[in-house]
């Protein structure tokens, strides 16, 4: 009897050893795996090069090298009760350089209110030359009643915009999160 035990007892290691190592080769697997979702569907595109900007002409650089001139608006979706302005209205900047602009968001009720903001881009083709490194837009805000809080918008104009924009709008529309917070 005891025989059999011992023998039970290392057929139920063995078979436990297999299932850690299948585990383990699972978990391994995951990584790249992720990696491969990421690109296929486009989440996380911060991660992803950028393709190489094309050749640019002598002659073209002194046009491509004049500032954009930037304009920062919101709006905000009927009956949330944020207040949000950019704490710049305009500005001009240079191409390829970082830009980083404030925007103030207060929440004007008594209430916990979870809000999202979009953005947009006016031309928008110039939403592809665009390129976010921190924005609020990034995820929900979530705030307190009368909270008031500023955020920064940092961003690069790629030099390889067409020369043609020269002026670029970027707004946001905030919307409510229903479900979110203390209604």
């Amino acid at each position: 009897m005891a025989e059999s035990s011992r023998a039970d007892n290392r057929v139920l290691l063995l078979k436990l050893g297999v299932i850690a190592c299948v585990m383990f080769a699972f978990a391994w697997a995951l990584i790249p795996l992720y990696r491969v979702i990421c690109e296929v569907t486009g989440i996380n595109q911060l991660v992803k090069a950028d393709a190489p900007a094309p050749a640019v002409a002598a002659s073209d650089l002194a046009v491509t090298a004049a500032p954009v001139r930037l304009r920062f608006d919101a709006t905000v979706q009927a009956g949330l009760p944020w207040q949000v302005r950019p704490l710049v209205g305009q500005m001009a900047a240079p191409r390829g350089e970082f830009v980083r602009v404030d925007y103030e968001i207060t929440n004007a009720s008594n209430r916990e209110v979870t809000g999202q903001a979009v953005p947009r881009y006016l031309p928008a083709a110039a939403g592809n030359y665009v390129k976010k490194l921190e924005c609020f837009c990034f995820r929900q805000q979530v705030f307190k009643p009368g909270e008031t809080r500023r955020f920064p918008v940092v961003f690069v104009i790629d030099r390889a915009m067409p020369a043609d924009i020269g002026e670029i709008t970027l707004a946001y529309s905030v919307f409510d999160v229903p479900g979110q917070g203390a209604s």
